[in-house]
């Protein structure tokens, strides 16, 4: 979904230079009638040519308003692969806290929990990173820890195959979470243009609806000028669509 912070900018933008379009020429003739008699043309003088510059000035602020609206969709886009890597992640991690929950019940069952307690030490972490660091620790010890006779006749556990069952989860469950981070790093980055984009938006927008208004001001149109200023309080705005008094 579109960021209101943008959608809002993007409706002052169209305001702005809707007005700037429409009223170029009236302003041009505006300001002609108040500066022709004070042109010297002994010294080469012209009157400015204002209808362009406003003309002009209304392209560079919706070149700007687009590549801000770009850079939002890029981030909305990017946000929206998060999702999937975060299923699969809570997947895997499932998968695993599962593996390991019915292997700590087996080993006390068969060895008693002093055992238990060599090989898995401490609660079962509830959290991926750290869950994946604590199957490497079971992992480990596994391997390295010597199981006592059973206490249930013909039951024991397999340390080899259960260790590779649990390694293989625990891979499964890295590569996870390093897809999320990925993504994360990646909406990071999308989020950054984002904010430079209506940062340089911003900057851009108080320029030109300042100056539209003040030559909306000369032209004798009060009433629109109050409409089209910046506002004071929201960066990127008009006074009218931030609600804000004349």
């Amino acid at each position: 979904m579109p960021s209101k912070l943008v959608t809002d900018r993007q409706k002052s933008a169209d305001a702005v230079c809707m007005a700037a379009e429409v009223n170029a020429d009236r302003v041009q003739s505006a300001v002609a009638t108040l500066l022709s008699p004070h042109l010297d043309e002994s010294k080469g003088e012209a009157l400015p040519d204002v209808a362009t510059l406003m003309r002009l000035l209304s392209r560079a602020l919706r070149a700007s308003k687009e590549g801000m609206i770009a850079a939002d969709e890029a981030h909305e886009a990017e946000l929206g692969d998060d999702e999937p890597a975060r299923k699969a992640r809570d997947g895997a991690f499932e998968q695993s806290y599962a593996e390991l929950t019915s292997l700590r019940e087996i080993l006390t069952g068969l060895y008693g929990g002093a055992v238990t307690a060599q090989i898995m030490p401490g609660e079962t972490p509830r959290d991926p990173v750290v869950l994946a660091r604590f199957s490497r620790t079971v992992e480990k010890n596994l391997g390295e820890i010597a199981l006592p006779a059973s206490r249930v006749k013909g039951a024991n556990v397999d340390a080899a195959a259960v260790k590779s069952t649990l390694s293989g989860l625990r891979e499964a469950l890295e590569a996870k979470i390093e897809a999320v981070a990925r993504e994360v790093r990646e909406a990071q980055t999308t989020q950054a243009a984002k904010n430079g984009a209506m940062e340089g938006y911003d900057a851009l927008f108080g320029g030109v609806a300042g100056l539209l208004s003040h030559l909306l001001l000369v032209a004798g149109e009060r009433e629109l000028a109050a409409k089209v200023k910046p506002s004071g309080r929201k960066p990127g705005q008009t006074t009218e669509d931030a609600g804000e008094q004349p």
